[in-house]
């Protein structure tokens, strides 16, 4: 098994509409001319352009629209063993490249994810185990993008973001997962270790849970994971009527019409 360095990490960042690296600091905490870290900046843009005179941060500008487009260009060229995927309104804590690291030359698994941190209140974003343990396809819905790291050569060319899925795409959400459940399907064992390596904004989920573009790829996640869907539609229509998240039967379903689209829609293609 190989012996990993902290140079051994690449950090691949999809960000939009960047005329400098100045986010960087903010992320890192710290000057840009202190952050030592590997980075990859893939920087969606029709008129501004960043560039890096610093000849361990890169960056890609294109024109391309699409978070899991900017997320395969970034795999596509990162040239480092090891990658970690990062959202560019994260805080990086300060020893999580040594986290990432030494996990990675203790466990042998290909996808390793990790914790993040609430920057408002300090506490875990989820409920996550105590202890670390191999995924499942139930605990591979919890994990955010900031939270994936992976041994480069290990996924090779089996296994990329599914492009209909992601902030710009078709689908608009479920894009960690699809990529996740993918590797686990492809025998590349996605683990967990309750390590925390990022701070990130809370979540409304209320409003997420009941927002058309949510509701919509919803259906199609259940479309691509073979779902019975008109069960899955009521089952989904039923939790936000118990959540009180829709209060009246038109509205009801409205948003259960727009998952039976995203699940019919994913069948075209």
């Amino acid at each position: 098994m190989p012996s990993y360095k902290n140079t051994d990490l690449e950090i691949l960042i999809a960000t939009m509409n960047r005329n400098d690296l100045s986010f960087l600091e903010s992320m890192f905490q710290q000057p840009l001319a202190d952050v030592k870290a590997n980075i990859l900046v893939i920087n969606q843009t029709e008129a501004n352009t960043a560039s890096s005179d610093l000849e361990h941060i890169k960056v890609i500008n294109v024109n391309k629209l699409g978070l899991s487009k900017s997320r395969n260009l970034a795999i596509e060229n990162s040239t480092k063993d090891l990658c970690w995927i990062l959202d560019d309104d994260c805080l990086v804590m300060p020893d999580a490249i040594e986290h990432v690291v030494s996990t990675h030359n203790r466990v042998t698994n290909s996808i390793i994810t990790f914790q993040t941190e609430v920057i408002e209140n300090g506490r875990l974003y989820w409920d996550y185990p105590l202890k670390e343990q191999p995924h499942n396809r139930t605990s591979l819905r919890s994990v955010l993008s900031p939270e994936i790291t992976f041994k480069k050569d290990s996924l090779g060319e089996r296994l990329s973001f599914d492009e209909r899925f992601g902030l710009g795409a078709q689908f608009q959400d479920s894009e960690n997962f699809v990529f996740l459940n993918e590797g686990l399907c492809q025998d590349l064992a996605p683990y967990f270790v309750n390590k925390t390596i990022v701070k990130h904004q809370a979540l409304n989920s209320s409003e997420e849970a009941t927002s058309d573009r949510l509701v919509y790829s919803r259906g199609a996640l259940a479309a691509y994971l073979k779902r019975n869907i008109t069960f899955m539609k009521w089952k989904y229509g039923f939790f936000l009527f118990r959540k009180g998240l829709v209060t009246n039967f038109f509205e009801l379903k409205h948003k259960m019409k727009i998952f039976q689209d995203g699940a019919e829609d994913y069948f075209k293609f």
